[in-house]
């Protein structure tokens, strides 16, 4: 049985929003907020409830993170869900829209609470209260991230909000505005939380090297020169830290359900099969496994299922192509009549209910942070240094390393293939395809040659569009272009 940070999401307890874009004012069910946050025990429990709320958050990241790229597909079964992420038929009407932008920001008001009480609050250690202010700045940060990338231009709140006026005023800001704050909170929260904890309970909290690595992947997707070099330079503490962090002797090593922290893993969202059916587990087992498959106990959902394309780059004597089953529904024989299934076994769980799983979701690990360096150096000129680190990937994966004289062109594309080898299902492809300016391209081929019957992509894609909800609650919002 794993040990963890125990989450208690304390709905009733710390408000979540529900009627505005950022907090629930009027819910008569909500302990007042004078009542709470008065002792550190108080704080605890605030602190431990943000880190419940990003379970919501990642048990559909695959949504728009890696279903509208080339790496997933919907079946019939899952069509109706999911279809219009596979065809890239969103619009602003579209439902998860709103639950996701909901879950973001009630996850970033919670942070804006605890921070704008905390400083109210006697301790008994201030490096606990320097811990505590460090955690929160980080999810707040890393949720704002997430925010900026998906929709662009966004609300940017960091204050406590206690009226309908307060929250309505907040309007979209400008990107370059969201990242300097992000990197404002990155910044002043490395410093208060450890390399590691010694506890074993506190595994799973924010640590100095993933403060460190979120820090320089939001440097590299501004993509400017002196922003590749502030990333190369954070990324490389993360990447020389060898003590802590290292490659896993096989790429299913990562992923084991018996050893969630291991060496790989920088930054994770916990889940926990702590009692069937209470809602701690997720539900990744059951979302990316064929239905009908037999794989587990449940009737699986058949979301998130890999392509015939990525299927294909793996190359013979891969290891990571061993993380990927292939489930033949007919006569396989008949290509034109069977279904083909293409699963990820990153996720394999055999949970007894449909959100039970054991399964965490990493959202940073070693691998990803040596090809954001790679990347980070070949920007910057150093391709033979970039060249090195992809190399040390390929290794573990048992491929030929690559010639260290492939020139920078040649080496970015190397990169961006590793990168879709290595962390296919994770969540990582569609924010890669459209930082790099690639996904018309790409997907256009994809769609092309596999999906001629789907929705071209378009350059309006690039970005979500706002939810309408939001906008009919604060008519001053704008939109996207295109939506």
């Amino acid at each position: 049985m794993k040990t963890r940070v125990v989450y208690t999401l304390l709905f009733s307890l710390l408000g979540l929003a529900s009627c505005s874009n950022f907090i629930d004012l009027t819910s008569p069910t909500l302990l007042p907020s004078e009542n709470f946050y008065k002792t550190e025990s108080d704080m605890k429990l605030a602190v431990i409830g943000v880190y419940g709320l990003l379970r919501t958050n990642y048990n559909v990241y695959f949504y728009m993170n890696e279903m509208p790229s080339d790496n997933a597909e919907t079946h019939t079964e899952s069509e109706a869900g999911l279809g219009v992420w596979d065809k890239l038929s969103w619009n602003a009407f579209t439902t998860d829209f709103e639950n996701i932008w909901i879950n973001y920001y009630n996850t970033i008001s919670q942070c804006n609470t605890v921070l704008s009480k905390i400083n109210g609050v006697a301790f008994t250690k201030a490096d606990t209260k320097a811990q505590y202010i460090s955690e929160m700045k980080f999810i707040r940060a890393l949720m704002y991230f997430e925010l900026v990338r998906s929709f662009g231009e966004v609300p940017l709140a960091l204050d406590l909000l206690t009226t309908d006026k307060e929250a309505f005023s907040h309007l979209r800001k400008p990107t370059e505005e969201i990242y300097k704050q992000i990197e404002q909170d990155l910044k002043e929260a490395e410093g208060g939380v450890p390399a590691v904890y010694p506890a074993v309970a506190d595994k799973g909290r924010v640590t100095s090297g993933a403060v460190k690595a979120l820090l320089g992947k939001v440097y590299l997707y501004q993509k400017k020169k002196e922003k590749y070099e502030q990333a190369a330079s954070k990324l490389a503490e993360v990447a020389m830290d060898t003590i802590n962090y290292g490659l896993m002797k096989n790429p299913a090593d990562v992923f084991s359900i018996t050893d969630e922290y291991n060496m790989e893993v920088i930054f994770t969202v916990q889940y926990s099969r702590i009692l069937a059916g209470v809602g701690e587990g997720s539900s990744f087992a059951l979302n990316f496994l064929p239905e009908l498959s037999g794989l587990t106990t449940l009737v699986n959902w058949s979301q998130n299922i890999g392509t015939l394309d990525l299927y294909r780059i793996f190359k013979n004597g891969d290891k990571r192509k061993d993380l990927i089953g292939v489930h033949v529904r007919g006569n396989a024989a008949d290509s034109a009549s069977a279904a083909f299934y293409y699963y990820t076994k990153k996720f394999l769980d055999n949970p007894p209910t449909q959100t039970d799983g054991e399964n965490n979701w990493i959202v940073i690990r070693y691998a990803d942070v040596l090809l954001l360096y790679a990347e980070a150096l070949n920007e910057l000129g150093r391709t033979t240094d970039a060249l090195k680190e992809v190399n040390k990937v390929r290794t573990r994966a048992g491929v030929p390393k690559l010639a260290l004289t492939l020139s920078p062109t040649q080496t970015s594309e190397a990169i961006k293939l590793e990168r879709r080898l290595e962390l296919c299902f994770e969540g990582h492809r569609w924010p890669d395809l459209v930082r790099w300016g690639d996904y018309l391209k790409v997907m256009t081929a994809f769609k092309t040659n596999f999906k001629v019957s789907a929705m071209m992509p378009d350059e309006h894609d690039k970005l979500f569009p706002i939810p309408n909800r939001e906008r009919v609650i604060n008519p001053a919002l704008t939109q996207n272009k295109g939506y």
